[in-house]
């Protein structure tokens, strides 16, 4: 493909080609639109040669780092764990120290306060009270003996929730691997697209130069000189859309690792991932994937944990039982005082609640339907996930042979055509016209190569693979 970079294909009136370049446009219009766009296309970022290339794995490591996804499942997933231990928490017993004070002289309280403190004596006027101080201390230790179930349901039901926090975080990174993997080979699709028009604004420039000679040696006519000018043109728009999308596949990787990264060189070609050689029967993959999408687990464990919720919610019709230990130090003074205890057990049964214990076990039950329901549509989404993603890669596959075969003969019908050209029997435009085809050939074939990556690992992902590359 690189036969019309050779000067043997360019006909002798090209040696006045430089002098051709610094002379006046000899139509009068203006012609060349790659100088009036140079500082556009120069302010186009530019890759740092020094550093090594750009690997996938990288990609991966930084994404699994840094991108707010994943703190935000790991968050979720220690919020989980604290509920668990809140909720284990009620099986142990709770001690708490109070203390108030009071002064009054109302006769009953004058009375309790004095008894209370041992400062009674019946040798005073109980309906013309003093007016007395009371500073009251208590020490109480409390533990839930029997909770109708409530406790122990409660406790499973988190640890489910726990598990399904553990599931969302599996099927975040099973996700954020996919999409720094697909942003990884869009990029190296761009720059090969860069590289592709770069070389096609390259080729018809030089074209140009040789037409307007030619025009001016009386060989070529006005109209064979615009037309290589509006090729250009062409040529130049795609230049500055690639390297406007080369820019934006950069930025898409950041946004999928969550913070700038360097611009580093590019790998020269579409470098397989680590995953491309997994690619199962469609029907293992889809019981692969039912057996180890974490999406599927996250909606398992909280309908588990739904389930202990109605467990839970029933526990309001049976009885509770708890034990109360207090230690009580009343005094008016701090010199003079008295102090008590109190053990006993209090046992407590909801006869009638207006409906608040049925209406919370109906609301649980509906809510683990409901979870049922979504488990059920979330398998057949999954089912129809693996087969897109199956179908993409054989879709992207089979247009990589077309393309690459498009390559190898649009190469072919350029050599021929450059040695047509070269006997004068073919014109200038034709010689283009094959150029271009060879470049639009090229630009399939680069991005059925990254189609083909992007399709092994959204097949991977389906799967629910991915996440495996970030475990130990």
């Amino acid at each position: 493909s690189n036969i019309h970079r050779d000067e043997s294909v360019v006909p002798a009136v090209a040696t006045e080609s430089d002098v051709a370049a610094r002379e006046p446009n000899p139509t009068g219009a203006k012609l060349d639109l790659h100088d009036a766009q140079t500082e556009d296309l120069e302010t186009a970022p530019r890759e740092v040669g020094t550093s090594p290339p750009l690997t996938l794995d990288e990609v991966i490591a930084w994404v699994l780092e840094s991108t707010p996804d994943l703190q935000a499942a790991q968050e979720r997933l220690r919020v989980a764990d604290a509920a668990l231990a809140r909720a284990r928490a009620d099986f142990f017993p709770t001690l708490a120290i109070t203390g108030d004070y009071g002064v009054t002289n109302n006769p009953v309280q004058v009375f309790s306060f004095l008894l209370n403190q041992g400062q009674l004596s019946f040798d005073q006027n109980f309906n013309q009270p003093p007016t007395v101080d009371n500073f009251h201390a208590r020490v109480r230790l409390a533990q839930e003996v029997f909770s109708g179930g409530r406790r122990l349901a409660q406790e499973q039901s988190a640890a489910w929730q726990l598990e399904a926090a553990g599931a969302d975080l599996d099927a975040i990174r099973n996700q954020v691997i996919y999409r720094a993997a697909e942003a990884f080979y869009r990029l190296l699709q761009a720059k090969e697209l860069v590289k592709v028009r770069t070389e096609a604004v390259d080729q018809v420039t030089r074209h140009l130069e040789i037409v307007r000679s030619r025009f001016r040696a009386g060989t070529a006519v006005q109209s064979d000189v615009l037309s290589v000018e509006v090729r250009l043109a062409e040529a130049e728009e795609a230049l500055i859309t690639s390297r406007h999308q080369l820019e934006l596949a950069w930025a898409v990787l950041e946004n999928v690792i969550g913070r700038p990264v360097d611009r580093r060189p590019l790998p020269d070609q579409v470098v397989e991932a680590p995953w491309s050689k997994h690619v199962d029967d469609v029907r293992q993959a889809i019981a692969n994937a039912l057996a180890r999408r974490p999406e599927l687990n996250q909606l398992g464990s909280q309908y588990q944990s739904a389930m202990a919720q109605v467990d839970a919610a029933r526990a309001g019709k049976r009885p509770r039982v708890s034990l109360v230990t207090d230690y009580d130090v009343f005094t008016g003074d701090f010199r003079r005082g008295n102090d008590s205890f109190f053990v006993g057990l209090v046992a407590e049964l909801t006869l009638f609640d207006s409906g608040r214990t049925r209406a919370e076990v109906a609301r649980a039950a509906a809510r683990a339907r409901e979870l049922a329901a979504r488990y059920r549509r979330l398998a057949s989404d999954i089912e129809l996930d693996v087969r897109r993603a199956y179908l993409q890669l054989l879709d992207a596959q089979a247009r990589l042979k077309v393309a690459e075969k498009a390559t190898v003969q649009a190469a072919e019908s350029l050599r021929e055509i450059e040695v047509r050209y070269r006997g004068q029997t073919v014109p200038l435009t034709r010689l283009i016209d094959a150029q271009v085809a060879l470049s639009n050939a090229r630009v399939r074939r680069a991005n059925a190569e990254a189609d083909v990556e992007i399709a092994r690992a959204s097949l991977e992902r389906a799967v629910g693979r991915l996440g495996d590359l970030a475990l130990p």
